[in-house]
This record gives C-alpha cells, sequence and structure tokens, in this order.
C-alpha cells in the first residue's frame, strides 16, 4: 500500500433475502464522491429479488464490485469470505440494510492522511428506525486492559485489510459478538486506532443483536472470558449489560432481525 496516494476501500456486504434495501445500500456507496473502492458482496443464496438489484449494480460498477452467491455457514462464515475475496488497503462491512453517509470514504481518507495511516479508523454512526434517529459519537471503552466494546458499530469502523489477516478473520464459534473478539485481536496486537467525529454509516434499527439483548450479553461474556477475564466478574457485567438491554427496549421498542450483524 502506498502511504503518499489515495487509500483504496473495500466496502463488503453480506447478504440474505436483501431485497427491500440492498438498493439503497449499494447506491450509498455509488453516490460517494471518491473513486478508488471496491464493492464485495457474499450473498448466503437468496430467494427473493436480491440476485437481480446484485446484477443491476455489477453492471454500473464493472470491474470495481464481484460478488458470489451460495449457501454459507452464518454472518461471520460470510464475513470471512468477503474478507478473503477484498484486495482494498481497508475494509468496513456495511449491513445489507444500511447506508454509507455521504462523504463518508473522503472523511476516512482524510484521518488515514493526517494520523500517519493508523489500523483502524472509526466513525460516529446515524442511527434511525421509523421516527427514531440519534447519533453515536464514537468512543474508547477501554476498561482495564480490556475494552468493553469496540468504539463504534462495525458498519463505521474502517480496518487494514492485512490486520484483519494478521488477526486471523472472524471466529465463527461466535454467532452475535465474533466481531468484538476480533477487535480484540486487533488491539491486543497493538493495533492502533483514530476516532473521527465524521459520520460515517446510517444504521438501520433491528439488528441481531438489538432483537437478542440476552444472547448477545452471554456471548458478550464469552469472549472477554475468552481474552482472560475473570468469570465472576463477566457475569455481574452480564447482568447490568441486561438490565440496560431491557430499558432500553422499553424505551424505544426493538426492530426486525436482519442478517447484516450488530
Amino acid at each position: 500500500m502506498s502511504q503518499s496516494g489515495a487509500p483504496r476501500f473495500t466496502i463488503a456486504i453480506v447478504c440474505l433475502n436483501a431485497g427491500p434495501y440492498l438498493a439503497e445500500a449499494l447506491g450509498s456507496v455509488v453516490d460517494q464522491d471518491y473513486e478508488s473502492y471496491e464493492v464485495v458482496i457474499i450473498d448466503g443464496g437468496s430467494t427473493d429479488g436480491t440476485l437481480d438489484i446484485i446484477r443491476e449494480f455489477a453492471g454500473r460498477l464493472g470491474d470495481r464490485m464481484r460478488w458470489s452467491s451460495e449457501p454459507d455457514d452464518g454472518l461471520y462464515h460470510a464475513m470471512n469470505k468477503a474478507l478473503r475475496a477484498a484486495r482494498g488497503d481497508y475494509v468496513a462491512y456495511l449491513g445489507a440494510d444500511d447506508r454509507l453517509a455521504n462523504g463518508a470514504l473522503q472523511a476516512v481518507e482524510g484521518a488515514l492522511l493526517s494520523a500517519a495511516w493508523p489500523d483502524i479508523v472509526a466513525g460516529a454512526v446515524r442511527v434511525f428506525g421509523g421516527a427514531r434517529e440519534w447519533i453515536e459519537a464514537p468512543r474508547s471503552f477501554a476498561h482495564r486492559s480490556m475494552p468493553k466494546r469496540a468504539p463504534a458499530r462495525h458498519q463505521s469502523i474502517y480496518v487494514a485489510r492485512w490486520a484483519l489477516i494478521d488477526g486471523g478473520g472472524f471466529d465463527t464459534g461466535f454467532r452475535i459478538a465474533a466481531d468484538y473478539d476480533l477487535y480484540l485481536r486487533l488491539i491486543e496486537s497493538g493495533a492502533r486506532e483514530v476516532l473521527v467525529d465524521d459520520v460515517l454509516s446510517e444504521f438501520r434499527l433491528g439488528g441481531v443483536s438489538s432483537a437478542n439483548a440476552g444472547r448477545t450479553a452471554r456471548e458478550y461474556r464469552d469472549v472477554r472470558i475468552a481474552h482472560g477475564s475473570d468469570p465472576l466478574w463477566q457475569r455481574l457485567v452480564m447482568m447490568k449489560s441486561l438490565a440496560a438491554a431491557g430499558l432500553v427496549s422499553a424505551v424505544r421498542g426493538t426492530g426486525k432481525a436482519k442478517r447484516s450483524g450488530v
């Protein structure tokens, strides 16, 4: 990777029967005022109109888009397939029903050039769904020696491709929190991250984690224990997370389940 020229980004999308929103996600990439990117789509064997949408955008993007459609073993297996297919300097995983924010790729490029090419760039997220909308700024969740979570939702995190590969990709033994597990491995290996105020993505409410708060809390507990945290302490943390999730659900409500992750 040249550290004097423009970085090339891989926008990876994994999907299954994503027809209602996939055109919005892909359109948000095409509308970026930035030329050095590619799109990698890993479809799990959709039976709705998803493949028609993929073919339409493949015709528009030409050699800047690659895709496959076949059964897989779930979200993180598909994300690993996307990583193997990626050729960009930095990779971001966009949910099939989420969107890149306007100017996202230019903002990430600016952060890379001004911060001497960090391993991770994380930005803000606009969360939306129905009549509800709010901005989540990126923040460090460092707690003792182990971050409690990644600094942003993965739709707004760009990671150097070589760092993802060296980190071993996603552990498919986790069904919801494998991205958190990989983030911890990156930080433990010395990865350098930069947080930016720019909104990099728009996240549609209704992910697997928001619809399955109990399972998510348990997986986060299991990830932390796998990284050396005390099991009893993590049980207490999990109980606190479940209580908080119950309060948020009561106030905001929950949405549909989707394949695009946490």
